[in-house]
Parts: C-alpha cells; sequence; structure tokens
C-alpha cells in the first residue's frame, strides 16, 4: 500500500493532521501492480483525519483518480470523482473506486488525488495525494 502527502490548513497538528494510502487491487481483493483491463479491478484509498477540529470540518471529500501512461502522451482521469461528506466525530474514510475498463494496456503511474469543498461549495483547504507507481494494465 502506497502512503501519501496530506496537506492541512496550518495549525499543530495535535489539532489536525491526517494520513493517506492508496492501493491497486485484483479481482479477489488482493494488492497488485500488474491487472486486466477489462477484470474487475480497483483503486482502494483510505485517509484519517485526527485532532481537535475534526468534529468543526464540514462540506465534502473528493477522490479522483489521475493514470499517466508511461512514455507520455496520455493523462486522464479515467473515472468521476467520488464525493463522501464529512462525518463529524471520525475521522476515517475509505473509497473502492471501480476500474474495469477505464485504461488501454500501458504501463501507467497513477496518483490518487483526495481534495475538500467547503459547505458553501469552493474549495477546501485539506487534501493530498499518493502516487501508485508503475502500475501495469494487460489486455
Amino acid at each position: 500500500m502506497a502512503s501519501g502527502e496530506f496537506q492541512v490548513m496550518k495549525v499543530p497538528a495535535e489539532q489536525l493532521a491526517g494520513i493517506l494510502h492508496g492501493q491497486v487491487v485484483d479481482p479477489g481483493a488482493q494488492p497488485t501492480y500488474v491487472v486486466h483491463r477489462d477484470e474487475g479491478w480497483t483503486v482502494d484509498v483510505s485517509w484519517e483525519v485526527t485532532g481537535e477540529l475534526i468534529d468543526w470540518l464540514a462540506g465534502c471529500w473528493q477522490v479522483e483518480i489521475i493514470a499517466d501512461l508511461m512514455g507520455g502522451g496520455e493523462t486522464r482521469h479515467p473515472s468521476p470523482p467520488v464525493v463522501l461528506t464529512f462525518t463529524p466525530g471520525s475521522g476515517r474514510y475509505t473509497a473502492s473506486i471501480p476500474m474495469r475498463g477505464q485504461l488501454t494496456p500501458g504501463i501507467y503511474d497513477l496518483v490518487v488525488n483526495l481534495t475538500t469543498t467547503t459547505a458553501a461549495g469552493t474549495a477546501g483547504a485539506l487534501g493530498g495525494f499518493v502516487v501508485i507507481s508503475k502500475l501495469t494494465v494487460k489486455e
């Protein structure tokens, strides 16, 4: 499982901190770096926000997959962002993003991009990313 950067507002870590993880999972629910295009593989993402301020968070998380084909030429957002509402009192979140048929055969760097929107619908100050490198997609 890859871990990534998590950006928070400029407050002390005891008030608000986070960690973000992502991995590719094959149809048998096993982590992998080689998938077949038309099988039911997913990108599983988990993150946790801790600290005194989690009860004050309002808005939504947005989880998006960005796929960069090695050798250049293609950067894709193969599936629409997953949107999850903040849950006061609980800082743990998960998302499983189905990827069947979303990418052509090749070698990719996948990036899990986590952003937020405020309750007013504007861009939030929390987010992060995880690079899942060298995923091979076979026919």
